[in-house]
C-alpha cells in the first residue's frame, strides 16, 4: 500500500521536471528572432520548432490547471515571450476570397521558386507531344496576370530543338522586360548551341528603369540578389529578389535514397541534419546583412520578394524585415500559409516583404503542388 503513495510522488517530480524542461525550451524558441544564429547557432532549431512547442506549451497549461495549478500559473508568465514569433508566423484572421480583378492603381506582384521548371530540361515523350510541368506553371501565372515575376531557382534554355524558352514564352504573355542574376550559365554537352541560365530572374510588364545585381554568396555556390526599378502611377518603386543558400539536407543522399520518402531520410540523418541547418542560418544571416545594406542605401520604396530558406521565427527574417518593410502575408493572409510544403506545414519560408509606403491589398499563397514551392501572390498601392 506505501508503494501507490510513493509512485505517485515521483511522477510528480517527473512532471515538475518535465515542464520546466519545456519552459527552458518554450523561452529559447520565443527569442530566436532575436539571437543571432552566428552567436548561438541552437537557436535556429528551437525557432523552427517555434509552432509546435507553443501548442505544447499551451497543453501542458491546460494539464496543470488540473494537477498543478501553481506550475500552470508559472509557464504562463513566459507566454508573453511568443508575442513577437506569434504575429510574424499566424496570420490570425479568416480567410478571403481573392479578388481576380486588380486595383486600377495597384500593382500586383508574384514570387515563386519554380525549382527549375521542374521537368522542363528532362521530360518524357508521350504521344509525340513533350507535356512539361513548367506549361502548368505558366498557365497559372497567366491566370493571376500579375504585373511582375520574381522567380528563384529560375532555369531558362535557348536554342533547344524541342524546348521552347521561358523568356519567348513570358513575351507572348505579356513581359517584355527582363533581368537574370545569371548565377550558373552554360551550354548542353552534346549541343554547344543549346545554352542554359540559372538563377533568379524579374520579368515584368512595365519597363525597367534600373536593373542590377548583387552578389551575397562568395563561396563555390554563386548566388546573387538583384533588383528592378519599375514606375507604379508616375512613381518609382524598387524590386528585389534573391534566393538564399539552401540546406542541402539531401543532395549527397538523393542517389541512394531513391526509394525512401523524404521523412525516414530526415530521422535517419537527424544529426547531420541539424548540423547543416545551424551552419547555414550562419551564412544566411551574412546574406541578408548584405541584402539589408543593399535595401538601406536605396533611394526608393521597396518590395523584398523571396525564398528566404528560413522561417518568420528566425533572427534573419526579423532583421530582414527591419522598421520599413510588412510581411503582406501577415498583413492580409490567413493562417499559418506554409509555402514550401514537403517538409510539413509550418515551412513559410517564401515571403513578400512591401514597403511600408505602401498598402497590402490582399496576399495570397497558392496551393497548387507544381514546383516543391507554392507561389505567393500580392497586389499592393501606394498610400
Amino acid at each position: 500500500m506505501k508503494h501507490r503513495p510513493l509512485m505517485k510522488d515521483v511522477l510528480k517530480i517527473i512532471w515538475f521536471y518535465v515542464c520546466i524542461w519545456l519552459v527552458i525550451v518554450f523561452i529559447l524558441s520565443s527569442l530566436s528572432s532575436f539571437i543571432k544564429p552566428a552567436s548561438f547557432s541552437f537557436i535556429s532549431l528551437s525557432g523552427l520548432a517555434f509552432p509546435y512547442l507553443l501548442v505544447i506549451f499551451f497543453v501542458f497549461i491546460i494539464i496543470n490547471f488540473f494537477v498543478r495549478k501553481r506550475l500552470a500559473y508559472f509557464m504562463m508568465i513566459f507566454l508573453p515571450l511568443a508575442y513577437f514569433n506569434t504575429v510574424s508566423t499566424f496570420a490570425l484572421r479568416p480567410a478571403k476570397a481573392w479578388q481576380t480583378k486588380k486595383d486600377s492603381l495597384a500593382l500586383r506582384i508574384m514570387t515563386w521558386n519554380v525549382q527549375s521548371f521542374v521537368n522542363y530540361l528532362y521530360h518524357e515523350q508521350t504521344s509525340s507531344d513533350y507535356h512539361t510541368t513548367k506549361e502548368d506553371m505558366l498557365s497559372l501565372i497567366h491566370r493571376y496576370d500579375p504585373d511582375v515575376l520574381c522567380f528563384q531557382e529560375y532555369k531558362n534554355i535557348e536554342n533547344a530543338k524541342r524546348r521552347r524558352s521561358i523568356k519567348e514564352q513570358l513575351d507572348s504573355l505579356g513581359y517584355k522586360y527582363y533581368f537574370c542574376s545569371n548565377d550558373k550559365n552554360g551550354n548542353l554537352p552534346k549541343n554547344q548551341n543549346v545554352t542554359i541560365e540559372n538563377g533568379v530572374a524579374i520579368f515584368s510588364k512595365l519597363s525597367l528603369l534600373d536593373s542590377g545585381r548583387i552578389n551575397i554568396n562568395h563561396s563555390d555556390r554563386i548566388e546573387n540578389l538583384i533588383y528592378a526599378d519599375v514606375l507604379l502611377n508616375n512613381k518609382p518603386i524598387r524590386i528585389y529578389t534573391a534566393h538564399l543558400q539552401s540546406f542541402t539536407i539531401y543532395t549527397d543522399t538523393a542517389q541512394k535514397n531513391q526509394d525512401r520518402n523524404i521523412y525516414e531520410i530526415t530521422y535517419h540523418r537527424r544529426i547531420s541534419a541539424q548540423f547543416k541547418i545551424r551552419e547555414t542560418e550562419v551564412k544566411h544571416q551574412e546574406e541578408v546583412a548584405i541584402i539589408r545594406k543593399a535595401i538601406d542605401s536605396t533611394r526608393h520604396p521597396v518590395i523584398y520578394c523571396g525564398d528566404l530558406n528560413t522561417t518568420p521565427t528566425s533572427y534573419n527574417y526579423r532583421f530582414l524585415k527591419g522598421n520599413n518593410l510588412q510581411d503582406a502575408f501577415i498583413k492580409k493572409g490567413s493562417g499559418i500559409g506554409n509555402t514550401f510544403y514537403k517538409l510539413g506545414p509550418t515551412l513559410r519560408i517564401d515571403v513578400c516583404l512591401a514597403d511600408t509606403a505602401l498598402q497590402v491589398l490582399q496576399c495570397k499563397r497558392d496551393k497548387k503542388k507544381l514546383s516543391d514551392h507554392y507561389p505567393v501572390i500580392t497586389d499592393v498601392k501606394w498610400k
